[in-house]
């Protein structure tokens, strides 16, 4: 996660202190025809609406790059899919609220 933080602060387009990441693990789940040695990583890259196609395919790009570098055991050892997207966040309706 941090090489993707990195990554995305790079850019120019994000500031640190924005940039959130999660791990969410999926105990059950199935893929295909229910193989047991098929396994995925899914990355979603929730950014505010506005930034326009090429800038979201660097992004996805560069994710792609670490996660696979990231993964190379499962990558190796078993049919592993790894997935990044971007979905776009309305910014005229996003709010938050922050205390420091």
């Amino acid at each position: 996660m941090k090489k993707v933080h990195e990554g995305l602060i790079a850019t120019g387009q994000f500031m640190a202190e924005d940039i959130k990441s999660r791990v969410i693990r999926h105990g059950n789940y199935l893929i295909g025809n229910g193989e047991s040695n098929q396994s995925f990583v899914t990355l979603d890259l929730q950014i505010l609406d506005g930034r326009n196609d090429v800038f979201k395919r660097e992004i996805t790009g560069m994710a792609l790059e670490i996660l696979a570098a990231g993964f190379p055991k499962s990558l190796a050892e078993q049919e592993c899919s790894i997935t990044v997207q971007v979905s776009e966040i309305h910014r005229a309706s996003y709010q938050r609220h922050v205390s420091y």
